[in-house]
């Protein structure tokens, strides 16, 4: 008589999956063919990847997130700091917000427990900028904005108070840029888009007044430019108002639009520029 065995009822992370319905599935020796609706095969990365800038192919060693990744920032030593709606990285409990280690391993001492979506990060030094639509992070009441410690994970004494969600960031320098769908940030009326001194967490006086949301900042490499990309139309700037379809650039100390104007169709949802400064890179609906 054959002893009886139970069936492993947890999926294997490692078994290769297909972007749609698999309806055949027929193995002869060591090879299996499958057949259905699907357009491609291929190894179940989680919700993140990270890509080889040469060949394109995926580093593996990285742990599977359970939810969507909305904001990536490098540590600076070959990792990366990761927020979303994720609420496991790599088998273990992570709200919303992780570091992974430059060795692609889960950072088990780092761990903000973020109670809504984190949306944007930024690094700077010791310091890692948060936004997103949470109210408690890094152990701390913070709406919607915080600074936490790169060590502990704890948030700082920086609390700018948003009155709505932050869903993007960039710093240079001294300065933080936020854009969302706020109206009120670092105790000032700022209109979706706003600067904030690293320092005081204080709204500075730039000030473009956005007519709606800003999901997306990038600083040119001279901190002279700030680009900006969203749902909105128009901006007040000093001297508007400006017509600004979808994506913008604004000066960076008169807060007036520049001659820039790329007129998108729709949308846009993120921006990087080149390290030359000469090519926005644009991505939306």
């Amino acid at each position: 008589m054959q002893g009886a065995f139970a069936l492993n009822l947890k999926p294997n992370d490692n078994t290769w999956i297909a972007n749609g319905n698999v309806r055949a599935i027929y193995t002869k020796g060591s090879v299996t063919y499958i057949g259905g609706d699907f357009t491609a095969v291929g190894p179940n990365t989680g919700r993140g990847a990270a890509l080889d800038s040469t060949t394109a192919s995926v580093d593996m060693r990285l742990p599977r997130v359970n939810n969507t990744i909305s904001a990536a920032a490098p540590d600076g030593s070959g990792g990366w700091y990761i927020g979303g709606t994720f609420t496991i990285v790599g088998g273990v409990a992570r709200n919303r917000i992780a570091h992974i280690l430059s060795n692609g391993t889960l950072d088990t001492a780092w761990d903000p427990n973020a109670n809504s979506t984190v949306s944007a990060l930024a690094v700077s030094g010791s310091v890692v900028y948060a936004g997103g639509s949470f109210t408690n992070i890094g152990g701390q009441t913070r709406n919607y904005i915080a600074a936490l410690s790169t060590t502990t994970g704890n948030a700082t004494g920086w609390n700018p108070a948003a009155n709505n969600t932050v869903v993007a960031l960039a710093v240079y320098g001294t300065t933080i840029y936020a854009g969302g769908t706020f109206t009120t940030i670092g105790g000032q009326t700022r209109n979706r888009i706003g600067a904030l001194s690293t320092a005081t967490a204080l709204a500075t006086a730039w000030n473009p007044n956005a007519n709606s949301t800003v999901s997306a900042i990038v600083v040119s490499p001279d901190g002279n430019t700030i680009f900006a990309g969203g749902a909105f139309t128009t901006f007040q700037g000093a001297s508007g108002p400006y017509t600004r379809n979808y994506i913008g650039a604004i000066d960076a100390t008169t807060f007036n639009a520049t001659p820039f104007d790329a007129n998108s169709s729709a949308a846009v949802a993120a921006l990087a520029v080149s390290g030359d400064g000469t090519t926005l890179y644009a991505g939306g609906s």
